[in-house]
């Protein structure tokens, strides 16, 4: 009961995955709001991508949708348009529940996807796509990626090259940050060689570019190259100390490498500046338990479930960690609780529900009950 259950052990596939979620989170923040100039709509808009965009049938995540309903509402629906539809809730939540995003797939039949912003928001889908292999990506760029079901002919890196020209006057700070941007992209849909490249003319127009070096972390981490991520990671702090994309990644790279205390001290500092961001949370959680501070791990994933049911969102995975936490602690009834509320929900998969139950049998073996 000392760690969490084998699906989320830190393999270096699942560190990988979960190490991308946090950084890219925690990029988004500082990206939109110190890297995008606001003179210049091409490098922070997604004017480029909803030029190109067709769709009989469009599925579109929280990002795109303001966008969409101000440059091109003849592709949305009359509920695409009303913020309170349970079409509009569930596009939302179903960036980070594939399930959901099938049901709803099975009822409008989607052609097209539009995935605004940073991977972080839309992680999961992201991932299932990639793995279901029954949709293509289309389109990338340095804003978003567009996926189609019926792409004959799939996106390649050397697409990338037609958004250079498009954006080839911008100025070099802007065109750092674009490269960057996409490499962040590419980086997500494991591009990696082609996201290197990127990265290398990044570094070459903006050497000090805290932006450019975590993102270089983010590649590294890609790699699984901790320390070499650690070494990106300080690059950027020795440029802004506070930099959160630089400090996720530090912090994420001496969690892989079993650093707990000096990856939590960093994680307590990212929690300051970004305590809301679930994914963020999650990983602070992780990091909390192998650091031994169980009484903020207990209270991370408190706020979590809380968050998760307040967003209409599956709750239940995170009360699996959460009774671990507690049996961690010592805390046998709250576990057994947490355990039994999680083992209630039909939905929970089965590696969860396996470990639940031995969770659960366990501790009443001790206790009694």
């Amino acid at each position: 009961m000392s760690r969490y259950f084998p699906a989320f052990r830190p393999s270096r596939r699942n560190i990988l995955v979960l190490c991308g979620v946090v950084a890219l989170a925690a990029a988004l923040v500082l990206i939109s709001s110190r890297f995008w100039p606001k003179e210049n709509p091409l490098v922070r808009t997604p004017v480029l991508a909803l030029e190109t965009l067709t769709a009989q049938s469009l599925y579109y995540n929280a990002a795109a949708r303001p966008w969409l309903l101000a440059q091109r509402p003849e592709l949305l629906t009359p509920e695409d348009r009303d913020d309170l539809s349970a079409r509009t809730r569930s596009f939302i939540q179903a960036v980070q529940n594939p399930k959901l995003f099938r049901q709803l797939d099975r009822q409008h039949r989607f052609d097209t996807l539009l995935l605004v912003g940073n991977p972080s928001q839309y992680r999961p889908l992201l991932e299932h796509l990639l793995e279901a292999k029954d949709w293509r990506l289309q389109y990338l760029d340095h804003t978003s990626l567009i996926f189609r079901r019926d792409g004959k002919v799939p996106w390649t890196p050397d697409q990338f090259s037609r958004i250079r020209e498009r954006l080839a006057q911008a100025s070099i700070e802007d065109r750092a940050a674009i490269l960057s941007q996409a490499a962040d992209k590419m980086i997500a849909v494991r591009a990696t060689t082609a996201a290197r490249q990127l990265l290398e003319d990044a570094r070459g127009l903006a050497p000090n570019s805290p932006e450019v070096w975590s993102t270089w972390g983010q590649y590294q981490m890609a790699l699984g190259q901790w320390k070499e991520a650690v070494i990106a990671a300080d690059q950027a702090l020795l440029v802004d100390g506070d930099f959160v994309p630089a400090l996720a990644c530090k912090a994420q790279s001496l969690y892989a490498m079993k650093y707990f205390s000096d990856a939590y001290t960093i994680s307590r500092k990212l929690m300051e500046e970004l305590g809301n961001d679930p994914a963020l949370l999650f990983y602070h959680a992780k990091i909390a338990h192998e650091a031994r501070a169980y009484s903020d791990e207990i209270r991370t994933l408190q706020k979590l479930v809380k968050m998760a049911e307040e967003q209409q969102r599956p709750a239940s995975g995170y009360r699996v960690y959460l009774g671990q936490a507690y049996a961690t602690d010592g805390q046998a009834g709250p576990a057994l609780e947490q355990f039994g509320r999680a083992l209630a929900d039909p939905d929970l998969p089965k590696e969860q529900r396996t470990f639940a139950t031995e969770s659960a049998a366990m501790i009443k073996g001790k206790v009694g009950g």
